[in-house]
């Protein structure tokens, strides 16, 4: 697995602990490339869900088109597939809160009501990436597109089970605005458009992050951050 020490550069505490990032901007395409070289000194421990719409089409240069991401770490679900599981959470709420005690607090079964309540495809891959050294972190692209089936109240018992069950979560929010951001521990911004212009985007952040290049608050071109510029020139080099 590849170091992660570079990465601590932009991220500091190299999400060694479960942690939640928003990184919102105006490209599809180009907030995945910039997700995935700044994630890539984690390596094998990064897993992609890729909200897609029916018969959607990738863009060409999208790093799954061109086969950047391993395969085996990509998910492609719908927005329906994502839809929390409020049934079967209601049928386990029920069924532990007749095994409670009557002065054992009911908050003691949410956790468990709030995991079962996730789409089946959370719960799998938060089971099946689980590991014993660092949390495993998932990333959602577009995930604006699940603003269509969670409500705003929700979003936040939703990240907090997530948390809780050993992850961090890396959310790609583009096109659309949101106010939705307040359950995320560091929010960052991606101005560009092209991924081919990729070395004229630059990354802010606006939340979160003390030390580093990005604690500034100020904008950083992604040429100026030696580990993301070269994972990008390998697909995009310099004509």
């Amino acid at each position: 697995m590849a170091s992660d020490s570079p990465a601590r550069a932009l991220f500091p505490e190299g999400f060694a602990k479960p942690s939640s990032v928003f990184i919102s901007g105006n490209s599809r395409t180009l907030l995945k490339w910039f997700a995935f070289a700044a994630l890539e000194p984690f390596g094998s421990r990064v897993y992609w869900t890729d909200v897609r719409l029916a018969e959607e089409i990738l863009d060409p240069l999208d790093p799954m088109s061109m086969h950047a991401i391993r395969e085996e770490a990509v998910y492609v679900m719908s927005p329906r597939d994502l839809e929390p599981d409020d049934q079967g959470a209601r049928h386990a709420e029920a069924a532990a809160a007749s095994m409670l005690r009557a002065d054992e607090p009911r908050s003691s079964i949410q956790g468990l009501v709030e995991f079962l309540r996730m789409p089946s495809h959370a719960q799998k891959l938060i089971s099946s990436t689980a590991r014993i050294d660092a949390p495993s972190i998932l990333v959602t692209a577009n995930a604006q597109r699940l603003a269509t089936v969670y409500s705003p109240e929700r979003i936040a018992p939703l990240m907090r089970a997530m948390l809780e069950a050993g992850t961090c979560q890396v959310a790609l929010w583009a096109e659309a605005s949101t106010n939705l951001v307040s359950v995320f521990d560091i929010l960052l911004h991606l101005e560009g458009n092209d991924p081919a212009d990729w070395r004229n985007a630059t990354i802010r952040c606006e939340r979160g992050i003390s030390a580093g290049p990005l604690a500034s608050g100020k904008a950083l071109r992604l040429s100026e951050i030696d580990y993301v510029s070269k994972v990008l020139e390998k697909s995009f080099p310099t004509r």
